[in-house]
């Protein structure tokens, strides 16, 4: 009788347990909106060249920490495209067209609000480690179900960013995909820069986490946020871009 009411007495801390170690797939979809180049048919052109970038991106996560990256089952590298174009001049083109995903992986150590990202930036890999300020939310009343989770939607305060996050309180762990966090559950959607990049999740696992499934990053040279967008910026201009935000990708087109 002692032991049952020992199992009886410890059930909930189980189940509460069970509902903050686990894994979550998500579907990260990134619109491509590129110029068309002078001289080209635009029809042909868009037909050429992809609207979007879908990946495949994986968070495993415990009460106390998670990591995001690729899932296992998404290809390296990014998508490359090549084909000839008829000018209206008449004359000819062949272009390369050629979308790079950079590897990233990005840790968060929830209980001390500490966070570390190994991220490639044009071949270089950079190791970057801070602690960022808490994320302001405003919680709305508005709710959908995502992945079997009932979902409430927030809103990011105090940035110019536009992102709206749908967070489960089913799942009782202040984390999400990438930087997003300090909500009151898991983050299952986000939508930002309205809606030119969203992530949302496919599969929800709770399941105990082999120790090896989150490794802090130690890949590339340590440097401090406020560095590595120094560095960033430096090289967009030197494209001719616009400094201060990319970096999640880049595009190239050669003639």
């Amino acid at each position: 009788m002692k032991k049952l009411f020992f199992l009886l007495l410890f059930a909930p801390l189980l189940s509460f347990a069970q509902n903050t170690e686990g894994a979550v797939t998500y579907t990260e979809t990134i619109k491509l909106k590129i110029d068309v180049p002078e001289g080209m048919d635009e029809a042909e052109f868009r037909k050429m060249v992809p609207a979007e970038q879908k990946v495949s991106k994986l968070l495993v996560f415990k009460a106390s920490e998670c990591l995001y990256t690729d899932a296992p089952e998404q290809k390296p590298g990014g998508t490359d495209v090549a084909f000839n174009s008829d000018t209206e001049d008449g004359g000819e083109v062949r272009m390369d067209f050629k979308v790079q995903r950079p590897d990233n992986k990005q840790y968060r150590d929830l209980e001390n609000g500490k966070r570390i990202e190994s991220t490639e930036f044009f071949g270089r890999f950079f190791l970057i480690k801070e602690e960022p300020r808490r994320m302001k939310w405003k919680v709305t009343a508005e709710q959908k179900k995502i992945a079997g989770y009932q979902c409430q939607k927030a809103l990011l305060q105090d940035t110019s960013r536009q992102v709206e996050a749908w967070f489960t309180t089913q799942i009782p762990v202040s984390a999400g995909p990438g930087e997003f966090a300090d909500l009151p559950g898991l983050i299952l959607e986000l939508s930002m820069a309205g809606g030119d990049r969203t992530v949302v999740a496919d599969k929800v696992e709770l399941k105990p986490l082999d120790a090896k499934m989150i490794e802090q990053p130690s890949k590339g040279k340590t440097v401090t946020r406020e560095e590595f967008n120094k560095i960033r910026d430096e090289k967009l201009r030197e494209m001719g871009a616009e400094p201060g935000g990319g970096g999640t990708m880049k595009v190239i087109i050669r003639n």
